[in-house]
């Protein structure tokens, strides 16, 4: 396993890989001034030659994480052969007032602050996540995290460990897709989503009151769907005799080909609901809405027309996706503010 963790200069990078005790860690600044001493005063396109060469002889190694950058600034010097290098990316979000201040603080790193640090480092996810979509890699965002607090640092290896032992958003749509196809034989496959679209409210919050600002950044990758199951376990799970949410029967009524549902809730609670409706439903930590896209992509692959539905930005990959897409506005009538700004375009709002 290959890995790569990106943000910009002073996200924490560093910090990270000196608490990496499991597998190889390489600093990617060191490696590049190992492989060329003259490397800071060389041209930009020698400077490009030289990442890619060092990428080339990373290439035989199986197993290690290294860092990276994306861009500096408006410049992007991530190439192919990064992208081939690695298996799968971690980026680290920290918050841009955040980043100016530790960023004031150091020599090397004050000329970033000419720079919109917060476009920068919304540019640098958004590339990175279309270039995983499209090359088939995981990608996962590590968002706000206190760096120099013990426990978080904890979680952060603890999770790039998991992926190391093969915690795979991409690897679990491929069996999704598998299982899917081996159910059905339609030409045409609903891909759906379940908490806010196929029922009104959300299960968790229902059945078992839970809450959580896991996602209050926005960022829907494995990370937040790994953490949130972390965060089930905290919950105790009640028996369920019948449906402990009401159904979104608008959309129930239009469905007309094979539903599938695609949730990142509580695989108990769900695997009820899914049961009491006849559908068939997949769940767990590696739901996210990578996840969901690749499903999609895979299914549609494998020669089938894909209708999705969804309510926010967890399915949101998915929609953009899909042959024929439906975003469920809210009871009020409005859509999810996880999707403010976002293009909507292909998308048919119900």
């Amino acid at each position: 396993m290959r890995i790569g963790i990106y943000g910009l200069p002073t996200s924490g990078k560093s910090f990270v890989l000196e608490h990496v005790d499991f597998m190889e860690s390489i600093s990617g600044s060191s490696f590049l001034r190992q492989y060329d001493p003259n490397f800071d005063r060389q041209p930009e396109y020698v400077k490009d030659e030289d990442r890619k060469a060092i990428a080339k002889i990373l290439l035989r190694k199986k197993n290690f994480i290294m860092d990276g950058h994306y861009a500096f600034g408006d410049n992007v010097v991530f190439t192919e052969e990064d992208g081939r290098l690695y298996d799968a990316f971690i980026y680290l979000y920290i918050s841009p007032a955040l980043l100016k201040t530790r960023m004031a603080n150091s020599c090397r790193n004050k000329k970033y602050l000419v720079y919109d640090i917060d476009q920068w480092q919304q540019n640098e996810i958004e590339g990175l996540r279309e270039y995983c979509h499209k090359n088939n890699k995981d990608f996962y965002v590590i968002d706000n995290p206190p760096l120099f607090e013990s426990e978080e640092i904890k979680t952060i290896i603890t999770f790039i460990e998991t992926i190391s032992n093969g915690f795979s958003c991409r690897v679990f749509a491929e069996t999704c897709s598998k299982a899917i196809l081996e159910q059905t034989d339609s030409d045409i496959i609903t891909l759906l989503d379940g908490d806010k679209t196929l029922t009104i409210e959300d299960s968790s919050s229902c059945v078992f009151g839970y809450k959580t600002h896991l996602y209050d950044g926005n960022y829907y990758t494995g990370y937040q769907s790994w953490k949130q199951f972390i965060e089930f376990t905290e919950y105790s799970i009640p028996e369920l005799h019948e449906l402990p949410v009401h159904i979104n029967h608008a959309v129930l009524s239009s469905l007309t080909h094979v539903p599938v549902i695609l949730t990142s809730g509580h695989p108990k609670v769900w695997t009820f609901i899914a049961n009491a409706l006849g559908m068939q439903c997949y769940s767990g930590n590696q739901m996210s809405a990578e996840t969901k896209y690749f499903i999609t992509k895979y299914l549609q692959q494998a020669g089938k027309r894909i209708i999705a539905y969804g309510d926010g930005m967890n399915d949101y990959f998915m929609l953009k996706k899909a042959d024929d897409a439906y975003l469920v506005k809210k009871s009020d009538g409005t859509i999810s503010r996880s999707l403010r700004g976002k293009d909507l375009e292909g998308i048919t709002i119900v």
